[in-house]
């Protein structure tokens, strides 16, 4: 029999309950948390140097594909592992061509 993949599975009992719920918030707080920190190496440095623009525009691309799956659009962990993580993915992009950008035009640090 195929289960329906729209049905959301009961929610656990007890201890083991607690323990997802707990471990739901891992990904919510290490996924965004990483990518501020890229965000903060690049404006500490002063250069998007090292930064692979096509790696993070996929994180992002994925995060968003990744939400739509889930199908748990109202639970604050996955929206914040996903969609957050998603936009300040899409932050680090946007930053590091600006700041590319500005290399070759002359006006910020030099590009390694």
């Amino acid at each position: 029999m195929i289960a329906d993949p729209s049905a959301v599975p009961p929610p656990q009992p007890g201890a083991l309950g607690l323990f997802l719920a707990a471990v739901g918030w891992v990904p919510a707080i290490v996924f965004p948390s990483a990518t501020v920190f890229q965000l903060m190496a690049m404006a500490r440095r002063g250069r998007a140097d090292g930064v692979s623009i096509l790696t993070w525009a996929l994180f992002a691309l994925a995060n968003v594909c990744l939400y739509l799956t889930i199908q748990e659009w109202t639970r604050p962990q996955v929206i914040i592992s996903t969609l957050g993580a998603a936009l300040l993915q899409a932050a680090v992009v946007f930053v590091a061509l600006q700041m590319r950008a500005a290399a070759k035009a002359g006006k910020g640090p030099p590009a390694r």
